[in-house]
């Protein structure tokens, strides 16, 4: 045979030969390396990555000489550990770093190389390229990630920056870059840049767009991508080339961001500092960062805006009565710690339903927010303007302002500029107001009563024939009774059994069942006959009796519940508000149980309604009070949600069962765009958190209709049922008034 006869050395070269040309074949990595971890075989698939001609130059090499210092470090630490216990190490993940850039996965496998003699000579390895693979794990890993980051509500830099650091791991040499598009200005504003450099990122922020702007002013102006493979020679980059010049950047293809419609919200660019940018982009992984990035600014914009449309006015801009509360609360703790004067001024438009009428409503728009204007022109930065609500707006005043002199010009500074002349439509007429003021301490040391005594006295400028302004005097209230007296006489009233419950029922707004009953308290005074609460609740809050009140309230409900149940009704749902005293008297819990033990009343059927304002006070006693009331099996509710302040974070980590939109929102929610997303975004909310949302205040058919096409479950109001005594609800419990009631909503 041929083969036999060649010598010896002839035969062992032809070997050699046939294996080098079958392991330089095979496309996996193929090596041995000796005890100093020194290549002295390779095949050409590792070289070729290495960027070296011929596989028999690496011999004699080390990873030191070859990769980065903290990546030879890594592969060192493994070989030596292999060869130093004789254990090989299999099919685990690496990466090498190719010598154009790129990082390349790999599925490797070491094993010690033993002699005859068993002793380890060196290493052999073998490395398989899993590069597809891992960047479609960590594509689909970290899509889930950013989607996680954004139902969670992270902060939009954070899902951005996460986002461009998922694309940079799949296309190797590119640096990407998020800019947010503000419409007012038209400008671009910095996103997210992970990888670029921040003198760059600082030089492009506000840049305005325009046909020719670059890659990112032109994909945003055009609403188009715009692929620029030379930013040096390209003519829409002309004036901003210096700026990437310095930084190294020669390419750039940049794709509008569109929100679902079709608007402009920013641009995805991506940059490469060498290389044509079309070599390494893929058109759908471009698609889906994109759409990524639109959903995640989507969301947070529209989270910044029902934030604002809960706490601002859209006509003019102004904090709204929802924040009234919360801000009144803060000046006055502020107040009381300084031993400083407070001011509140009730400021409304005179005959502002003549204008109306006359004009029309864009007029009538287009009044109070010149109104607005001329008052905040004349009211220092640091003072607070409330629009409160239709032609009405409340201002508080603090510091040296708040004194009798300085207030008194101010008022009538403000009846000055408010009464100049408007012109509309080629017409010319003029308003003017009428301003109420209540002082802190003098008028009131809580924010209701100098909110109610404010007004009182607006309204004694309307009687004094308007454009004018009045100081709260408790004489104003004339023919009604003194507040000692008043108070006097309420707690005679709860001795002789002068005030009773009135129940509101509750219902589910689809089917019309009937899902609850709301406790509310009346005073039939024996020579007033029947006192608003509005006129008691805050003087009872204000003087302390609230605890005794509510102490009664809670007792009657449960006493009432038991009897119903005696004359065979099934147990509903009763439902009582707890005020702030109330809540905060450390006996509440143990009242709670034992007023339901003693009469039989399960846990389950007493629902307690607390305020947002409650929550704020002490956060830590509030949640540990409501955990222990759920304990027990009470149900809790947020009364009049959205008109207080409590954060989201806090809602979660409270035990609620129900939240309650307030009356405010639901008064207009049939025709005004604010309300409606507010009412949508508090019943996705709800849902959120696993909790039934109910509307308070639904008086017409048309409110009825967008809560039920809103997804809100359940509501009471006019339009459903009155608040009745209790001998009307029990017979609405045994049927009587059902078919009537259910009528009426349907």
């Amino acid at each position: 045979m041929q083969a036999q006869s060649l010598p010896q050395a002839e035969m062992l070269a032809e070997k050699t030969k046939w294996l080098r040309l079958v392991v330089d074949q095979v496309s996996d990595y193929l090596f041995v390396k000796d005890r100093e971890c020194r290549f002295v075989f390779a095949n050409h698939a590792v070289a070729e990555d290495l960027g070296i001609e011929n596989a028999s130059d690496l011999l004699g090499r080390t990873d030191a000489e070859i990769h980065s210092q903290q990546l030879a470090r890594k592969y060192e630490t493994d070989e030596l550990e292999v060869m130093r216990t004789g254990v090989p190490k299999i099919d685990f993940e690496e990466f090498v770093i190719c010598q154009d850039g790129r990082r390349k996965w790999v599925s490797s496998s070491k094993f010690p190389l033993r002699g005859e003699d068993g002793v380890i000579y060196g290493l052999f390895g073998i490395s398989r390229d899993i590069t597809a693979r891992k960047r479609t794990e960590l594509l689909m890993s970290g899509q889930a990630r950013i989607l996680e980051m954004i139902a969670t509500g992270r902060p939009l830099p954070q899902v951005l920056d996460a986002l461009l650091t998922m694309i940079e791991e799949q296309l190797d040499g590119v640096l990407g870059s998020i800019l947010l598009l503000d419409e007012a200005s038209g400008r671009l504003l910095h996103g997210a840049a992970p990888s670029l450099p921040k003198a760059y990122c600082d030089q492009i922020h506000g840049v305005e767009i325009g046909p020719a702007v670059g890659s990112c002013g032109t994909a945003a102006f055009t609403g188009k991508p715009v692929i620029v493979d030379d930013i040096t020679t390209d003519p829409l980059w002309e004036p901003y080339k210096a700026l990437a010049a310095p930084f190294g950047l020669t390419s750039c293809w940049s794709t509008p961001v569109i929100s679902h419609d079709r608007k402009v919200l920013g641009t995805f660019a991506m940059y490469r500092r060498s290389g044509r940018i079309k070599d390494v982009a893929e058109s759908q992984l471009i698609a889906d960062t994109v759409r990524l990035a639109a959903i995640a600014i989507e969301r947070t914009r529209a989270e910044e805006r029902i934030r604002f449309l809960a706490g601002n006015d859209m006509l003019t801009g102004l904090p709204n009565r929802r924040e009234l509360g919360r801000k009144l609360e803060a000046l006055l703790s502020e107040a009381k710690l300084s031993t400083s004067k407070l001011a509140v001024v009730f400021c409304d438009v005179d005959r502002f339903k003549s204008v109306n009428d006359n004009f029309g409503h864009a007029i009538g728009d287009m009044v109070l927010q010149i109104v607005s204007e001329r008052i905040r022109e004349v009211l220092p930065d640091d003072q607070l303007m409330i629009r409160f609500g239709g032609d009405e707006f409340v201002l508080v005043i603090t510091g040296d302002l708040a004194e009798l002199e300085p207030l008194q010009s101010l008022l009538a500074r403000i009846r000055c500029v408010v009464a100049e002349p408007m012109q509309f439509a080629g017409q010319t007429f003029r308003v003017t107001c009428s301003m109420g003021t209540a002082v802190f301490p003098r008028d009131g040391e809580t924010a209701e009563l100098l909110l109610q005594h404010a007004d009182t006295a607006m309204y004694q400028s309307k009687k004094s024939g308007r454009d004018t302004f009045q100081f709260y005097d408790r004489m104003m209230s004339e023919g009604s009774l003194m507040d000692l007296t008043l108070l006097e006489e309420m707690r005679v009233g709860l001795e002789h059994n002068q005030f009773f419950l009135e129940y509101q029922p509750q219902f589910e707004l689809t089917s019309g069942k009937l899902t609850g009953l709301e406790a509310l308290v009346r005073w039939n005074h024996p020579r007033l006959g029947r006192v608003p609460p509005g006129r008691f609740i805050a003087l009872a809050e204000e003087s302390g009796l609230i605890g005794s009140l509510g102490n009664w309230v809670l007792e009657e409900v449960c006493r009432q519940g038991r009897q119903w149940r005696d004359n065979g009704h099934a147990p509903v749902l009763l439902a009582i508000n707890v005020s702030q005293r109330q809540f905060s008297d450390a006996n509440l819990v143990e009242r709670v149980r034992k007023t339901l033990s003693a009469n039989g009343i399960e846990p389950g059927y007493l629902e307690l309604e607390i305020t947002e304002s409650l929550l704020a006070e002490n956060p830590e006693m509030a949640v540990a009070r409501l955990s222990d009331m759920r304990a027990m099996g009470v149900k809790l509710a947020i009364d009049d949600f959205g008109t207080g302040y409590s954060s989201l974070s806090a809602l979660r980590r409270l035990p609620l069962t129900r939240l309650k939109i307030d009356r405010t929102f639901i008064q207009n929610v049939a025709s005004d765009s604010g309300d409606q997303g507010i009412v949508r975004a508090i019943v996705s909310l709800g849902r959120e958190l696993g909790l039934t949302v109910i509307a308070e205040g639904v008086e017409t058919a048309a409110q009825k209709e967008f809560l039920l096409h809103s997804g809100c479950e359940c509501g009471q109001g006019y339009l459903l049922g009155m608040p009745m005594g209790a001998e009307e609800i029990e017979r609405l419990l045994s049927g009587g008034l059902r078919s009537q009631i259910h009528e009426i909503a349907s």
